[in-house]
């Protein structure tokens, strides 16, 4: 009776397991620059997620609107990478992702006569995603 008992839970957490982890969730994913770059209001970005291409394309500067892009993700560790050639900058960073979250990769042009180089900023939370 016992066996019976556990062999069942251990089916049930199975199956519970499998269709957690092996169905894909819609992903919101903003993409924006909120202030100029220096040399101009877009930049070119390659974003890849786990190695597949997501989006090639440019982004403008708008502090009010981000582009959004919906993506069907895994729960789990995934590999954000988004680049630009004309920014001349390369980020890369693994976020755990979970059911109902947004992912926002923003544009940070950094003034480079402080010394400060432009990047990436790659974040992931909960909806709803607010601009403040």
């Amino acid at each position: 009776m016992m066996k019976k008992r556990t062999i069942s839970w251990i089916v049930i957490l199975v199956i519970a397991l499998f269709f957690l982890f092996g169905i894909k969730y819609e992903t919101v994913l903003y993409i924006g620059m909120s202030s100029p770059a220096l040399d101009g209001y877009s930049i070119d970005i390659k974003v890849k997620i786990d190695g597949n291409f997501v989006l090639n394309d440019s982004i403008n500067n708008n502090p009010y609107k981000y582009n959004t892009l919906k993506k069907k993700l895994k729960i789990g560790f995934r590999r954000v990478e988004i680049s630009s050639n004309r920014a001349k900058v390369h980020t890369i960073k693994e976020i755990f992702v979970l059911p109902n979250q947004f992912i926002l990769l923003e544009f940070l042009p950094r003034l480079r006569s402080e010394g400060e180089e432009p990047e990436f900023f790659i974040t992931h939370g909960f909806k709803p995603f607010r601009y403040e």
